[in-house]
């Protein structure tokens, strides 16, 4: 899959440290009997306190390192990975979300067949910068052929809605109210929303699911990532709802023949303390992944070290010889700091996962923390080094960048 275009000071900044590297002759990978101590020595340090960590090669599944890798720890926003892992259990990557707009049976009467649609917007330019449906755009729409329909503007209207989210609803109500028309609301099924439909008027759809997932563990945004573990739990037959999300989690995870012993998930999203996986858990779950094409996308999907979303200030200061070199997930809770994600150590990959939740609260043993695991990281993390001399005269990095082998030519 693509990723999100970069920034050409992110560009620039990538691809002068990994040329760098290679003009100056960069050292070869290191082995996994040399990194074993560097992750020891991180794991033991009062900085991280005790992190459940571990280290896995993605194409055998060998665990290099591990460190309380099986103790639950409370993950923050990485739970948001296995949300999307649940979603696209059930759903593709090019899957849009629809939402049809009807004249009803009755006069002044509209129908909403929804979608559970996670991603509407409110505001109308962002919406249409970002090719997200409009709720503005909807209304405005809808009124146009109501009020053509009832030879001038409307002073009643009677909503009957089905699969829309609440505050979506109360937003078109209170667009409707401002304008002086008086709304009253009825839920139905999507079935009866369609049934007494009398002409359509408009279809909107979402952006691809890849879109939106891209968008979710980019950014973190932790109502996608509710809403999407909600959604999968529905699909797999719990309902729609926030219980449904550790029995879809669960579910998931054994199929893909992942121990989740211990597993507790209240949200999607990461955000409660209630929260708690291992680290042997998401590693798995990346490791699974990984090798499974139906899963691929979310590989793309993660942030770069020093170049993208969350990750965008990462090894910056902390640990530049790193810089585009780590594809991962990040999460942050008071007392919590964690990391899932990839590795490129040369012509190696490896999973790597860090949850530190025994850190003391506050900003500055959470900057610690952070700035501790880019540093472990940075000992390890080198470009493909390229062969000599290389046909193609290209070498392409993990975060999808190609440097020539040959810089000077």
């Amino acid at each position: 899959m693509k990723l999100r275009p970069l920034s050409l000071v992110s560009v620039g900044v990538v691809l002068i440290s990994l040329t760098a590297a290679m003009t100056t002759g960069a050292p070869a990978a290191l082995k996994s009997s040399a990194i074993s101590p560097i992750l020891k020595s991180a794991a033991s340090s009062k900085t991280l306190a005790n992190p459940g960590m571990i280290l896995l090669d993605p194409v055998t599944g060998e665990t290099i390192f591990e460190n309380s890798a099986t103790s639950l720890r409370k993950p923050a926003s990485l739970l948001k990975i296995l949300s999307a892992t649940a979603l696209l259990t059930y759903l593709t990557p090019d899957h849009r979300f629809t939402t049809e707009i009807s004249t009803g049976a009755e006069p002044n009467t509209l129908m909403i067949a929804g979608s559970l649609d996670p991603w509407m917007e409110r505001n109308n330019s962002v919406a249409t910068k970002m090719g997200r449906v409009s709720l503005p755009k909807l209304v405005k729409t809808a009124l146009k052929k109501l009020d053509a329909d009832n030879g001038g503007p409307i002073k009643t209207l009677r909503i009957e809605y089905a699969s829309m989210y609440s505050v979506d609803l109360d937003f078109i109500k209170a667009q409707l109210k401002a304008r002086d028309i008086k709304v009253s609301t009825l839920k139905v099924t999507n079935a009866e929303a369609r049934l007494y439909a009398k002409e359509s008027i408009a279809k909107f759809q979402s952006p691809p699911l890849q879109t939106i997932m891209d968008w979710m563990l980019l950014w973190s945004d932790n109502t996608l990532g509710n809403r999407m573990a909600m959604y999968a739990a529905m699909k797999a037959g719990f309902g729609y709802n926030e219980s449904g999300i550790e029995k879809v989690f669960v579910k998931t995870l054994t199929d893909l023949e992942v121990d989740s012993t211990g597993l507790n998930a209240v949200d999607g999203s990461g955000l409660s303390k209630s929260n708690k996986v291992s680290a042997r858990m998401l590693g798995q779950l990346l490791f699974k992944t990984y090798n499974n094409y139906k899963y691929r996308s979310i590989y793309g999907g993660l942030p770069i070290g020093g170049v993208s979303g969350t990750m965008q200030s990462r090894f910056v200061k902390s640990a530049p010889s790193a810089i585009g070199l780590v594809r991962a997930k990040t999460g942050t809770l008071n007392g919590t700091v964690s990391m899932a994600g990839y590795v490129q150590g040369g012509d190696k990959e490896y999973i790597f996962v860090a949850i530190a939740d025994q850190i003391p609260k506050g900003t500055t043993a959470a900057k610690a923390a952070r700035s501790a695991l880019d540093k472990v990281l940075a000992k390890f993390a080198k470009p493909i080094v390229a062969p000599s001399p290389s046909p193609s005269n290209v070498v392409e990095n993990l975060d999808g960048t190609t440097v020539a082998s040959n810089p000077s030519s």
